[in-house]
């Protein structure tokens, strides 16, 4: 989903995305697709699963300072130049005097903001002791509707810490999702969406992600049972190891292509299918064959010691 919203040719254009089918799909994704991504993240980091592997705050933070800082710095240093020099070719011409502003999550390659704000998040709750209550739940929520500080952290924290909440009180609660309350998520990710792009109701965004977040699951739960032994199963599996390689590599590699095939040709399908498959292929490649077998790389690119 991050791959193609970000590969549709116009997405971060001043007009918005001009073709309908491509702007409904952006839409749609955008609706759900980054709390989707902290909702797990906080599903595997609750505190029954940290006090259970006995592993102190302390602890914990420096494996995501490895984990999210250094590929967040690293990669976003690297990105820099190249960014200066394919200026001419951006919606935002960038400058290096702007550099400074990686310590408040606006990273030189803007795909990056996620890790920053996972690590800025994993810091609060933390800090919170891992604890997820009904009561800490709602001033995420007020936080996510209405807070203008830091928005990409008070955005998604409570989403981070649904996750927990989920996993500490609720484990089954996939199972407690029947046909007839599979519907009425449905209606909610509909009309919340209808709110959200329609009538500009910004609180409907929260009603999108978390009808969104069990709609996914739930969807994926499925998929797991009737694709079990299929080869599609094995492709996701694969795609699911190197998903943090494809998310750090994958807008590097669609630029070529992108100016080609959308700012010099201006083929909008052509563009944008050619960067979809080539951002996910050679990004697991190149991390394959090349990432992967130096120590060095897996730890400055993907924060991983091997």
């Amino acid at each position: 989903m991050v791959v193609v919203g970000h590969c549709i040719p116009d997405a971060s254009a001043i007009g918005g995305v001009s073709d309908p089918v491509m702007r409904l799909i952006y839409n749609t994704i955008y609706s759900f697709h980054m709390p989707l991504f902290f909702f797990i993240s906080g599903y595997f980091l609750s505190r029954n699963k940290i006090k259970s592997k006995n592993q102190s705050r302390l602890n914990i933070i420096k494996k995501r300072i490895d984990r999210l800082l250094v590929p967040y710095i690293f990669v976003g240093l690297c990105y820099a130049p190249f960014k200066l020099l394919l200026s001419n070719f951006a919606n935002k011409p960038y400058d290096l005097s702007q550099i400074w502003q990686m310590i408040i999550g606006v990273n030189p390659d803007g795909e990056l903001w996620f890790l920053y704000a996972l690590f800025v998040i994993t810091c609060i709750v933390a800090y919170l002791d891992f604890k997820s209550n009904v009561f800490l739940l709602l001033i995420a929520t007020a936080l996510a509707v209405f807070s203008p500080i830091l928005p990409i952290v008070t955005g998604n924290i409570l989403f981070f810490m649904l996750g927990m909440y989920i996993r500490d009180n609720h484990k089954d609660y996939l199972e407690q999702i029947n046909n007839r309350r599979c519907l009425l998520i449905i209606f909610l990710f509909v009309f919340g969406n209808y709110m959200l792009y329609s009538m500009d109701f910004v609180w409907a965004r929260v009603v999108t992600a978390i009808s969104g977040i069990l709609l996914c699951l739930k969807i994926s739960s499925w998929a797991a049972e009737c694709f079990k032994k299929s080869i599609i199963t094995k492709v996701l599996v694969t795609l699911g190891m190197f998903s943090m390689d494809i998310y750090i590599l994958s807008d590097i590699i669609k630029i070529p292509f992108r100016i080609v095939l959308w700012n010099k040709m201006h083929m909008y399908m052509v563009s944008f299918c050619v960067c979809t498959i080539s951002a996910i292929v050679i990004s697991y490649f190149i991390s394959k064959y090349i990432i992967r077998r130096n120590n060095l790389l897996m730890k400055l690119v993907l924060g991983i010691k091997n």
